[in-house]
């Protein structure tokens, strides 16, 4: 279940695309003035106000001259990352001794 204080899916996707924006130094007009995208979309697109589809989050991506992959591993970087740990965790896990076991030793 996903907390009211932790960001929906949008607004993860909206975060990393405004992010990217930011670093190459674009505003919502040089967007628009780059592609058919108007701002006023761009801009709650960016904010999580609006679904996306994966056509438009590819077209976005050529626009900001990145692969498209860019956007889903900033995304959901820190989901990723705690899926690893629990994963390294329950790897760990298993090596545990059973502290009912007696050593042969």
């Amino acid at each position: 279940m996903i907390s009211s204080n932790e960001p929906n899916i949008y607004e993860k996707i909206g975060n990393a695309l405004k992010s990217i924006r930011v670093e190459k130094k674009l505003k919502l007009k040089d967007i628009e003035s780059m592609s058919d995208m108007n701002g006023p979309t761009i801009s709650n697109i960016e904010r999580g106000k609006q679904n996306v589809s994966i056509g438009w989050l590819v077209h976005y991506a050529n626009v900001l001259q990145i692969d498209p992959s860019e956007i889903f591993l900033r995304a959901f970087k820190e989901d990723f990352q705690e899926k690893q740990l629990e994963k390294i965790y329950e790897r760990f896990n298993t090596y545990e001794s059973d502290p009912d076991k007696k050593s042969d030793t």
